[in-house]
């Protein structure tokens, strides 16, 4: 209850359910930054010694891709829209036979498509439709999320059976128990000098990053550089130290070969994990320069690019270029 004039108020049960989905989701935020301390003893703590790897141990974007710039698709359709995006960007020279492909999605929060916090499952399974039919040996859905309940969270935002009904392997993490991972060293970091990449990301040829664009508490916005958090071992040290800057050097060694910024529905307000003000621009951006679509993706909510901390320094450190008058931008509609 809250006091109105000095007198307790008393909820109704769907602003008490909302409350408390608020109140779950920022003890969820909580609890993964203070995660850091856990010794290993207790049960589902991370391991707290990974082996070591080299910067070039971890996927390159490789192979050739089209020139820098961006494909912007609005529709209704989330599917539709990623058919022609990827009709538009699709390079003759990927060659995809043999490759194993992993789908870096936002499935941190066990909310309904409609709330816009997830990246949508019908943009996740044309995705998977997409890789297999240019020959991916195995696609898989990936993501290291806000929830200790795995199962309830992929079905309630739609991710999970996405994924299985178009084939591809699931690969989530439970906030406390991780899985395994690898120490990096990221050569000239200030704020994140090592950090723990979990396996998953080093047995991938290709890592293509599904981020979710919504509001972020703690960093004003989630887009696709962000959305990289969940490729590590330890997600509540990255809130604890200087959080901008550490997410642009991640991203100088994380480097996906493709984004796929799901702009269909958006987040204004209340973000991570909602509930909050929901938009629907109707947008699905895909590029290779993940600075470029966060720069863009800013747009849509009315936000200056390099007024985004981590934008700016993955800008300054060379992860891509946030100057769109000189990106390429296609836009089409359909």
């Amino acid at each position: 209850m809250e006091e109105t004039d000095g007198m307790p108020r008393r909820y109704d049960r769907r602003e008490f359910l909302e409350k408390a989905s608020a109140w779950a989701v920022a003890a969820s935020l909580a609890f993964a930054a203070g995660s850091s301390g856990c010794d290993g003893k207790e049960e589902g703590c991370p391991l707290p010694v990974g082996g070591e790897a080299g910067v070039e141990e971890l996927p390159a974007p490789g192979g050739e891709r089209t020139s820098a710039g961006l494909v912007v698709v609005k529709g209704e359709n989330p599917a539709e829209a990623l058919r022609a995006a990827w009709e538009e960007w699709y390079p003759e020279s990927l060659d995809l036979s043999g490759k194993r492909v992993l789908l870096k999605v936002n499935a941190a929060f066990a909310r309904q498509p409609s709330d816009a916090v997830t990246t949508d499952p019908a943009l996740l399974a044309e995705a998977v439709r997409l890789f297999k039919a240019a020959g991916a040996a195995e696609v898989v859905v990936y993501d290291h999320i806000l929830q200790d309940l795995v199962d309830p969270t992929l079905e309630k935002n739609g991710l999970g059976q996405a994924a299985r009904e178009q084939g591809a392997k699931l690969a989530v993490y439970p906030v406390r128990k991780p899985g395994s991972y690898k120490r990096v060293r990221i050569p000239g970091a200030r704020a994140l000098p090592e950090v723990g990449i979990l396996d998953e990301i080093f047995h991938a040829d290709l890592v293509v990053n599904m981020p979710k664009a919504k509001h972020h508490s703690g960093a004003r916005l989630s887009l696709s550089l962000k959305n990289l958090i969940g490729c590590t071992a330890d997600m509540g040290k990255m809130h604890s130290i200087e959080l901008h800057r550490a997410i642009a050097e991640l991203g100088t060694v994380v480097k996906p070969y493709l984004v796929i910024m799901d702009a269909t529905s958006v987040l204004l307000d209340g973000g991570p994990g909602g509930p909050g003000t929901v938009a629907t621009p109707g947008k699905v951006i895909v590029g290779s320069d993940p600075v470029a679509v966060d720069a863009y993706t800013c747009g849509i909510f009315g936000v200056e690019p390099m007024s985004v901390g981590y934008i700016y320094h993955a800008h300054e450190l060379g992860v891509g270029s946030a100057d769109l008058s000189r990106i390429k931008v296609r836009e089409l509609k359909v």
